[in-house]
């Protein structure tokens, strides 16, 4: 019976004496390093646990952060190339007309220097036909002018240009 509904005739007989404090004494002395040194060990477990797990998620963060950064760089080298190829692209259509235009230039000149290579052309041959016709006319006279002819040919050899 309890403790507290004994009745006062009612003493421990010496024999049955209470060993319980002793023996739960004993359990207690020897439980108390146990359940610590198996705190110890669950607490070295989660604390490898969950430093394990908080490691593998610093590595899935980090390994995300690379890929999103990654990511942007890919975006932004796609957005550089395509702004080149659209450079690229209005600079050869700038330099294809500035090709035809130089072009359609040299064709000009090419036209005016053959026009001016035709004029001066025929402006010595009339010049020179008009000399042949005065030597013709001064050698034609009668009596024939050799002298104005041979003062007209040395002038001319000797680099004067007769007035047109």
């Amino acid at each position: 019976m309890p403790g507290f509904l004994r009745s006062a005739d009612q003493t421990p007989s010496p024999k049955h004496e209470n060993h319980a404090p002793v023996q739960m004494a004993a359990v207690v002395s020897t439980l108390v390093p146990v359940l610590s040194a198996i705190a110890a060990v669950v607490g070295v477990v989660l604390y490898l646990y969950f430093g394990r797990r908080s490691e593998l998620n610093a590595a899935r963060d980090e390994a995300l952060a690379l890929a999103e950064t990654r990511r942007q760089v890919i975006q932004d080298l796609r957005g550089n190339l395509a702004s080149l190829k659209q450079r690229q692209k209005r600079m050869r259509a700038e330099d294809e007309l500035r090709i035809r235009r130089l072009q359609s230039a040299l064709d000009r000149t090419r036209a005016q220097a053959r026009e001016e290579a035709y004029r001066t052309q025929h402006f010595y041959a009339a010049m020179l036909a008009d000399l042949l016709n005065d030597l013709r006319g001064d050698l034609e006279r009668t009596p024939p002018d050799v002298g104005a002819a041979l003062a007209r040919i040395r002038k001319l050899l000797a680099g004067e240009r007769p007035a047109a």
